[in-house]
């Protein structure tokens, strides 16, 4: 082999792993930042929109436990008219007779009220509490709302960056792909001018056959991706996303202070103000139960026009002159209602203590749930970290290999083992840097806000 054929094919086999490091690829789709996905998802997200809607039901409640303190006002008005014709009478002693004269008589009526009923002087405090316990439920479903949406800003974020990830992940294949085959090229030369045997060039030829198969799977991958987040943010209709944003810069885990995390998501997080809330809630369901004992008084007024016509005009009349106005009391003592106001008292503080279990619960499951994120974190961090010094140790390996291979110290296998090597470092780093992405979006859901150290 002369000496120019020979710094060809070391130039074209030395050229191939630079591919590993070339993977910026032309901008495609419609570009989406991860703020852009977050706002999408708060307009469009069904689970998010659902919860809204309870806002609205949460709000009547309150209302119409005020409106409980105010009586209800009614205004009536009606006429009618009878025509009669008596054939017969009764005598003093109430024996019926036959008339001599038929007598007939027509008449009518017109009349108007207005009434203020219900108006409750003092109910034992019922109505106080259920006001109190419907303004805690609208609070409690402000507080799901947010939950709501701290849950599905961080369900947004996990798979924007799965999404990014998968899209980089592409780049990553078709480098190593044009990789196997200029090494398939340089096998083929080789095998031309004598160095190589055809058993080279078929381990060449599979090996660009398994990279194709793994571009397509990262291609595969890539459309789920981004149909997981379309359906994050609530719209599956459109075309290929061009995500902007690059993952957040990774920090060691260990400054962060453990307890004060959990301490700051059991005094803030939305789930422990939302069982809280149900709690007191609850607490004051049983009082408006236990006014049910107690006596009501309450009262109520009535403001009328009536009067009474021969023949039909009081169907038309619409100015009665008659006119009445009353006020009434009335107070009522239950004595035994049958065990009803047992039951719902019990019913009540039943109701009450499964709150506050689950309040207790909810703690200690939000307090396990950020003990355990800031786990992975580590984790992810620590795992990231060996994943860019193993990268870098393979980069040093395969200028290694390179050197030894230009003076002849190193077989194709073993320089393409060594890219084989340096591939699969960089997919490691690649996922693992994501990981402490998807890791931190985690914690920050579960501590209810971002985190950092």
């Amino acid at each position: 082999m002369t000496r120019n054929s020979t710094s060809v094919l070391l130039a074209l086999l030395l050229a191939a792993p630079a591919h590993l490091h070339a993977q910026e690829a032309l901008p495609r789709g419609e570009p989406l930042s991860l703020q852009q996905a977050l706002r999408t998802a708060e307009a469009n997200n069904p689970q998010y929109r659902r919860a809204l809607t309870e806002i609205g039901t949460a709000e009547a409640d309150v209302r119409r436990a005020r409106g409980a303190f105010l009586p209800e006002l009614n205004f009536g008005m009606g006429t009618s008219g009878g025509f009669n014709r008596k054939l017969t009478g009764q005598t003093q002693f109430g024996e019926v007779i036959r008339r001599d004269t038929v007598l007939e008589y027509s008449g009518s009526s017109s009349r108007q009220n207005l009434s203020l009923s219900g108006f409750r002087l003092f109910d034992g405090g019922e109505r106080r509490s259920n006001l109190q316990a419907a303004r805690a439920g609208e609070q409690a479903v402000t507080a799901r709302v947010e939950g709501e949406e701290v849950r599905v800003r961080a369900e947004v974020t996990r798979r924007y960056w799965e999404s990014v990830r998968a899209d980089r992940v592409i780049r990553l294949e078709e480098a190593l792909l044009a990789s196997a085959r200029d090494r398939l090229e340089v096998t083929q030369a080789l095998v031309r001018v004598g160095v190589r045997g055809p058993l080279d060039v078929l381990g060449a030829e599979v090996a660009v056959a398994e990279q194709e198969q793994a571009l397509e799977r990262a291609r595969g991958d890539a459309r789920k991706a981004q149909l997981d987040l379309r359906q994050a943010m609530g719209v599956i209709e459109g075309g290929w996303l061009r995500l902007t944003d690059d993952p957040p810069a990774m920090f060691d885990p260990a400054a962060l202070d453990t307890e004060a995390l959990v301490a700051a998501a059991l005094a803030r997080h939305p789930r422990i103000q939302r069982v809280d809330l149900s709690v007191l809630q609850a607490d004051a369901r049983v009082r408006s139960a236990r006014a049910a004992r107690m006596p009501r008084l309450s009262m109520g007024a009535t403001v009328a026009r009536t009067q009474g016509y021969t023949g039909y005009g009081g169907l038309v009349g619409v100015n009665p002159l008659d006119q009445q106005v009353g006020l009434d009391f009335s107070l009522q003592l239950p004595l035994f209602t049958g065990y009803r106001t047992s039951y719902q008292i019990q019913s009540a503080r039943a109701t009450r203590d499964a709150a506050a279990e689950d309040a207790r619960a909810e703690r200690l499951t939000l307090e396990r749930e950020v003990r355990s994120a800031v786990v992975d974190l580590d984790n992810a961090f620590r795992t990231a970290r060996l994943a860019e010094r193993t990268l870098e140790l393979n980069r040093q390996r395969l200028e290694l290999a390179q050197e030894q291979y230009r003076v002849g110290a190193l077989t194709l296998n073993d320089l393409t083992d060594a890219v084989e090597r340096a591939a699969r470092a960089e997919r490691d780093a690649l996922r693992t840097r994501f990981d402490f992405a998807t890791a931190l979006a985690t914690l920050n859901e579960r501590a209810g806000g971002p985190v950092r150290p």
